[in-house]
């Protein structure tokens, strides 16, 4: 009986360890995370339980999993435990990070002296909004285009610049890709992006931020789920107009 409890156990240990690593992650350590933030641009650190779980693992599961293939980014996770040796309890310390604020987000771009802390809800999505809002890589969020978001780029910076010429020049060339596109919710999604451009193009360059704020408050009410996957898609797309400047720019590729 003591044999086959102590079995048992030892299985038990097993399994939990084999779910302590996520795929497309890497664990470090105190004396690995800086060797890890020297050698890529864009470092996205999970500090957690070691052994997490709950709905919220399961998300980070799917999005470290999707961007897996991205260039230059790094998903790492750094285990936190207060029991034994304490596992990384320098770096929880060193980051701010306790553990009521388990799962933890901060984000590494090379050349930035400081992390950025992510304050989202630890969805997928939420994830991929966050670097994409802070980054120049593509995540494919829905209800964007990675051509247009390549060129809503230039158009962010046109628009700053007060460069009307290249302005109309990109809404033009937008125009065109739009009138190529066959399937239906790509077509609907090019037609928000010839919007937004158009608004732009006669308010300025600070229409981006004030409709991202309308399209934000819009969110927060009552409205129909088809109302809010149209509104949030549309939030998406401003996320592409952006100067490339801004996001310490990185590999534009997946």
């Amino acid at each position: 009986m003591k044999f086959l409890y102590s079995f048992c156990a030892v299985i038990s240990v097993l399994v939990i360890s084999s779910k302590a690593h996520t795929p497309g992650t890497i664990t470090v350590d105190a004396l690995t995370f800086d060797k890890v933030l020297r050698n890529f641009d864009v470092v996205l650190a999970k500090f957690d339980d070691k052994y997490p779980h709950g709905d919220k693992h399961d998300q980070f599961k799917k999005f470290a999993e999707n961007v897996a293939n991205a260039k230059n980014l790094l998903v790492v996770e750094i285990p936190i435990t207060d029991y034994g040796d304490k596992e990384n309890e320098q770096l929880a310390n060193e980051y701010s990070v306790t553990k009521a604020d388990f799962p933890a987000y901060k984000l590494f771009i090379k050349g930035k002296s400081k992390p950025i802390d992510y304050t989202g809800d630890s969805t997928e999505d939420d994830l991929k909004r966050f670097l994409s809002q802070n980054t120049d890589l593509w995540f494919g969020l829905p209800g964007t285009l990675e051509r247009l978001d390549r060129i809503s780029r230039e158009f962010f910076d046109a628009s700053s610049a007060s460069d009307a010429k290249t302005q109309n020049s990109l809404l033009e060339e937008v125009r065109e890709v739009v009138k190529g596109l066959t399937d239906k919710k790509e077509q609907k999604s090019g037609e928000s992006y010839i919007k937004i451009m158009e608004a732009a193009v006669k308010q300025g360059v600070e229409f981006f931020k004030r409709e991202g704020r309308r399209v934000q408050n819009l969110l927060k009410g009552k409205i129909t789920t088809e109302k809010r996957v149209e509104l949030q898609n549309r939030a998406n797309i401003l996320l592409s107009f952006k100067t490339v400047k801004e996001t310490g720019a990185v590999d534009k590729e997946l």
